[in-house]
């Protein structure tokens, strides 16, 4: 069964109950669906397989970006992030940084980002099949 992101938009809603609904129109929230899920599966492991577990991530990283997107808003409004809404996005961006960090093999910074250290140390390691020269 496929996620239908259209069906998680009231769920991001209700994770922003607190927001006037004049500031986050449903094509927003839709858009940043559809930015988690390609995130999310860009990254997550090839034997993670539960769906609704994919689909609460999907809706809480979603959660976090419409946040960033209203932020910005009242920033440009007002001059200024009121503190509250800089303490809730902290805490928006750690539930969603929870939910990834189980559904994937890469290391998840502090900030979503994807840690490439550990491949940038990696050396490629190259191996060859070939006849032996050993007769039965």
């Amino acid at each position: 069964m496929a996620i239908n992101l259209a069906e998680c938009i009231l769920d991001v809603q209700l994770g922003l109950a607190d927001i006037p609904v004049e500031y986050v129109s449903d094509e927003q929230i839709f858009n940043d669906l559809q930015t988690s899920q390609i995130f999310i599966d860009n990254i997550k492991s090839s034997t993670f397989s539960d769906e609704t577990f994919e689909e609460r991530t999907i809706i809480k990283l979603a959660t976090y970006f419409t946040y960033i997107n209203y932020t910005s808003l009242v920033e440009r409004q007002l001059g200024t992030a009121p503190t509250v809404s800089l303490i809730k996005l902290d805490i928006l961006r750690r539930m969603a940084l929870s939910f990834l960090r189980q559904m994937t093999n890469f290391k998840i910074n502090d900030d979503l980002s994807i840690d490439t250290a550990r491949e940038e140390k990696s050396y490629p390691v190259a191996f060859v099949n070939t006849n032996s020269v050993f007769t039965e």
